[in-house]
């Protein structure tokens, strides 16, 4: 019997929580300078208010993500991904890509590089990681928005999904046959981690 794929069904993966322990535990271990670069959680209130501003509910991963670490206060990064977000930061970034969207060319709107519904998450120099907050096909995708290109989506269902994949990254980060969809880190002598 040939067994299908299944349709509609997501990947097991670990909450974003578990997965926050997970990543916590061996940053404490590996990487303790970058541990400490990481915000301590937002409260429910200051998530309360991001949603407020934005006019439509966080996608559940990153509010939950949020109740973990409310963003990091790295140059470069913790997590493969840039800094991550403050809730500050998150109504920061998004403003200006909306501002600068909506003073495009309205001929030259249907080219992706900024929607209306994305989430920005992580980032820097004005190259964004987002989260897709709308209904559809690309519901809770992630997507990467470059400040001088096209924005696309990045092959992840979820942001628990790539955690998940982060923190496996991480457990295996010296197991040279270990082969994962996420970067390997590299831990560098000053405590940190790169990827």
């Amino acid at each position: 019997m040939i067994d299908l794929p299944r349709v509609g069904i997501s990947p097991v993966v670990a909450s974003v929580t578990e997965s926050w322990k997970l990543i916590d535990a061996w940053l404490a271990k590996h990487a303790p300078t970058s541990l400490a670069e990481l915000r301590p959680p937002a409260s429910p209130d200051a998530i309360g208010r991001v949603e407020e501003q934005l006019g439509f509910a966080l996608p559940a991963d990153l509010r939950e993500s949020l109740l973990c670490h409310d963003g990091d206060d790295s140059y470069l990064r913790v997590l493969p991904c840039g800094p991550l977000y403050s809730t500050e930061k998150i109504i920061e970034i998004r403003d200006m890509r909306m501002e600068i969207w909506d003073a495009d060319d309205p001929d030259e709107q249907d080219t992706p590089w900024w929607g209306s519904l994305w989430v920005p998450f992580a980032g820097r120099d004005g190259d964004e990681h987002f989260i897709d907050a709308g209904q559809g096909l690309w519901q809770n995708h992630l997507g990467r928005a470059p400040h001088d290109d096209s924005a696309h989506f990045v092959g992840w269902p979820s942001l628990a999904a790539w955690l998940h994949s982060v923190a496996q990254a991480m457990e295996h980060h010296d197991d040279r046959d270990w082969v994962g969809p996420a970067y390997r880190p590299m831990l560098r002598s000053d405590g940190t981690v790169d990827w």
